[in-house]
């Protein structure tokens, strides 16, 4: 029997209705059921969103509103007593693009599905149809949520689900937990570059966002009632949102997100956070998380203001706190030293990416008992990113690097299967896999390890003990970033 007999796969199954006509900017409903076999061989349509680039429909398929649909793969010999572990992945992408047929599916079968788990790909809403809100109860929004809940109700005849997502999918994961809704509904969760701590995980102003498209789109009404009704007879491609063509302030990372709405999240994060089931966590991030951001940018002084306005966006006293952070990274450097571009790629991580994973960690290790494991990825080749490597200030891993060591299928790019790279893989979907399985990425013995080098969780004493994967052999390391996080997070709060 050939490795592909092994597994199945079953695409584009519906776990929620179509979010059309009456049911657009409303939470989603069961499906309806249908009589006979369903062929579910082909991924579905991907949901509405603005293209990424010129070929972007092209590669990945025409947007439609009619998308809620997930994937399912798994192994084909006898599950063991209990089921197989389950892996539900949420996509990332702004929460503004992104689908499931990005991640592929014979990836998926031979280096995660072959090792005894089921593993799921699913798609919700984007854009304003996912996140549009009058910050009432007419329409509340984070539909994208509710979406995400369905999916995860979908899966619950299994007893072992582990959640994973990654950039503002590993957002979602988090969101999820904190959410009274949704907590209950997985026992472990997984989070690749993204965090509720991290500041773009909310949006501040969605009810202001909301009014302004409106008028954007000239749509008049006196109340919000009028205003859904109106815009539920529009196009559903007017509501997509481009990356590069947000309209928004510059204090705001996205023009559209989750925000705090009173249902899905019915207080504040921080008490949410302490409610929440307890469960184990695994986190992590590249070397350069913000290097992604940084594409074209130079080792200038333009180069350096623009990464501190960026850099300082959330803050309150945002020319103090610019001042604070040149004297302290950049120093007396000039732009010519390598030390100058590494330090503004430093800054842009810590405060998009780091900062959040880190608060995360601290607040997580601080009132549970379950584990909580942070690697840093330090791997890199210059393949994975395709077209954007050339753009980037200097090669270092950076946003969405490790997804290809997961998938075995690269979002941007794929390097050649060499030894290193299937090292590389090997170890990082082993811990992946091991901790959705027993909760560890050791393994399922607590005094040994599948791994080249045992990953030991995070403790109150240090919530920055983190395992590197690196090109040759990880390492445990007791410093996050040679202490420049912390650093950061210092000058953040002191003037924020």
């Amino acid at each position: 029997m050939g490795e592909s007999d092994k597994r199945s796969k079953y695409q584009g199954i519906p776990f929620a209705a179509p979010p059309i006509g009456e049911m657009r900017f409303r939470k989603p409903v069961r499906p309806a059921a249908w009589k006979g076999v369903r062929q579910a061989t082909a991924f579905s349509a991907r949901c509405i969103q603005h293209p990424k680039n010129p070929q972007d429909y092209s590669i990945n398929g025409i947007p439609s509103e009619n998308s809620l649909y997930l994937n399912v793969f798994a192994p084909c010999w006898k599950a063991p007593e209990g089921g197989f572990p389950v892996m539900m992945f949420i996509h990332g992408g702004l929460y503004l693009n992104g689908e499931a047929s990005s991640y592929g599916d014979i990836g998926i079968c031979e280096n995660i599905v072959s090792r005894g788990v089921v593993f799921v790909t699913i798609q919700y809403r984007l854009g304003y149809l996912g996140f549009l809100s009058t910050g009432d109860a007419v329409c509340p929004g984070n539909f994208g949520l509710w979406d995400q809940v369905a999916a995860l109700e979908w899966v619950q005849q299994n007893n072992n689900v582990t959640l994973v997502g990654q950039s503002a999918g590993a957002a979602s994961v988090d969101l999820l937990h904190l959410s009274p809704h949704s907590t209950g509904l997985f026992h472990k969760a997984i989070c690749m570059a993204g965090s509720a701590e991290c500041r773009w995980a909310l949006h501040p102003e969605m009810e202001a966002q909301t009014r302004q498209k409106a008028k954007r789109m000239g749509v008049q009404y006196d109340t919000n009632e009028e205003l859904l009704e109106k815009l539920r007879k529009l196009p559903a491609v007017e509501f997509g949102v481009g990356i590069f063509s947000q309209v928004k302030a510059d204090h705001l990372d996205m023009e559209v997100g989750p925000c705090l709405d009173g249902d899905f999240f019915p207080e504040s994060l921080d008490v949410l956070r302490k409610r929440a089931k307890p469960k184990p966590f695994l986190v992590g991030v590249t070397q350069e998380e913000g290097l992604y951001a940084m594409a074209g940018r130079t080792s200038s002084t333009t180069g350096l203001a623009d990464t501190l306005k960026e850099a300082t966006a959330d803050c309150v006293s945002r020319e103090a706190m610019k001042a604070s952070l040149r004297s302290h990274f950049i120093g007396y450097a000039s732009p010519t030293n390598p030390s100058y571009i590494r330090a503004m790629a430093g800054m842009a991580s810590d405060a998009l990416f780091v900062a959040g994973i880190a608060g995360h960690c601290a607040k997580t290790v601080a009132i549970q008992k379950e584990h909580m494991y942070l690697y840093v990825f330090e791997h890199f080749n210059p393949a994975i990113m395709g077209y954007i490597t050339p753009l980037l200030p200097f090669h270092s891993a950076t946003h969405t690097c490790e997804l290809f060591y997961l998938f075995k299928k690269g979002v941007l790019g794929e390097p050649p299967m060499t030894e290193t790279e299937q090292r590389v893989m090997d170890t990082f979907t082993t811990a992946l896999t091991n901790f959705a399985k027993y909760g560890d990425p050791n393994g399922a013995v607590e005094c040994e390890t599948d791994l080249p080098t045992r990953w030991d969780p995070i403790t109150k004493q240090n919530p920055h003990l983190n395992y590197v994967i690196t090109s040759g052999e990880p390492v445990m390391s007791d410093e996050l970033f040679e202490g420049r996080t912390e650093d950061f997070i210092d000058i953040r709060d002191k003037y924020n």
